[in-house]
């Protein structure tokens, strides 16, 4: 029987003992484990509806004007997309409804000055529709710091 030389016994054992950090660290992932991943949880969706605005447009020598209505949508990440329901749902709509009341008079200003920027023959089009929200969510996200603005949608758009 031969025998394993001294030398041999702690090198054999530094590289136990490094295969056994990189699987503790996750550097090295176990040949036999499946590799899952973790689904992550979207965070609940919350909307808050601006009133109603009718403003003119830019349009010359003639006059239009636009009705619209924006519902402004937030990122809720206390609570998971399938915990937002019912009275839930109601109360976290109003709580959104006072942290958003600070902002109203600036977000309004913001709306109006940019919406009669726009003629009409700008916001007949889709590209006009879509680069009209791109700017007022751009704008709108530098107005209130919190909470998270999704996304917005146009509830009302009528030209008149």
């Amino acid at each position: 029987m031969k025998k394993i030389p001294l030398i041999a016994l702690p090198v054999l054992v530094l590289i136990i003992a490094v295969i056994a950090a990189g699987i503790y660290f996750k550097l090295v992932p176990l040949p036999l484990a499946k590799q899952v991943p973790t689904p992550t949880a979207k965070p609940a969706l919350v909307d808050y509806t601006l009133p109603e605005k009718v403003v003119n447009l830019a349009d010359s020598p003639s006059y239009h004007y636009l009705k619209i209505q924006i519902t402004l949508e937030f990122a809720d990440p206390t609570h998971r997309q399938d915990q937002l329901t019912g009275d839930v749902l109601t109360q976290r709509e109003a709580e959104y409804s006072q942290l958003v009341a600070p902002y109203l008079p600036a977000m309004n200003d913001f709306l109006i000055t940019t919406v009669t920027s726009k003629t009409s023959t700008d916001l007949l089009t889709e590209t006009g529709k879509a680069k009209l929200r791109t700017e007022l969510l751009d704008g709108l996200q530098r107005i209130v710091p919190a909470p998270a603005l999704k996304t917005i949608y146009f509830t009302d758009f009528v030209i008149q």
